[in-house]
C-alpha cells in the first residue's frame, strides 16, 4: 500500500506578500502492520506560529500545545494495526475512503464509518477496524489536550500491541 500527499505551504516574502513556500510529495511511513501514515504538517506551540519555516516534526517537540495534522491508511486484513490506544489529545478524524467500525473499550462498536463520517475522539480508549476489501483512509487533526479524566484517576496514553502487553505510546 502506498499513497502520496501533495503538500503545498504557503508564507509571506520579504514585502509581505504571499508565496509558495514550498511544494513537494511526502509519502507515508509504517507505523504499525498493516497502518501507513504520513504527517502532513505539526505545530510546535498553540495558538499556532504562522511564521515557522516548516512543518516541525511530530518527534521532535515536546507535546504542549502542539496541533498534528496527519494522512494515514489501513487494511482490514492487518489486525496489528488496529489497536486499542488512547492519546491526551482532541482528534478529528474524517473517513476520506473505505470503510471501518470504530470499537471502544466498554464494548460499544460504532459499524460502518464510511467516506465523509466524522468522529470527535476525546482521549477514550478506541481501536480503528477496516471493514471490507478496501484500505480505509482517514485524515486525523490531533490537537494537545489535558488527559483525560474519570474522578481522581488519569486515563494515561497506551498503546496495546494484541499481545496482552500495554506500551507507553509512541511520541505521534
Amino acid at each position: 500500500m502506498t499513497f502520496k500527499i501533495r503538500r503545498v505551504v504557503t508564507g509571506h516574502n520579504g514585502d509581505g506578500l504571499a508565496i509558495v513556500k514550498t511544494d513537494e510529495i511526502i509519502t507515508p511511513e509504517q507505523r504499525l502492520p498493516g497502518y501507513f501514515a504520513s504527517t502532513v504538517w505539526c505545530s510546535s506551540e498553540f495558538p499556532v506560529n504562522n511564521d515557522e519555516e516548516v512543518a516541525v516534526g511530530p518527534k521532535s517537540v515536546g507535546k504542549a500545545g502542539r496541533v498534528l495534522f496527519r494522512i494515514g491508511e489501513m487494511r482490514a486484513d492487518q489486525p496489528e494495526s488496529h489497536a486499542m490506544h488512547r492519546t491526551s489529545t482532541l482528534d478529528y478524524a474524517v473517513i476520506l475512503s473505505g470503510e471501518c467500525e470504530m470499537k471502544l473499550d466498554s464494548g460499544q462498536i460504532v459499524k460502518r464509518l464510511k467516506a465523509g463520517d466524522v468522529i470527535i475522539q476525546r482521549g477514550t480508549n478506541h481501536a480503528w477496524v477496516p471493514v471490507g476489501p478496501d484500505a480505509c483512509r482517514f485524515l486525523f487533526v490531533l490537537i494537545e489536550a489535558e488527559p483525560a479524566r474519570v474522578g481522581d484517576r488519569i486515563l494515561h496514553e497506551f498503546l496495546d500491541n494484541f499481545n496482552g502487553q500495554i506500551h507507553p505510546m509512541k511520541p505521534t
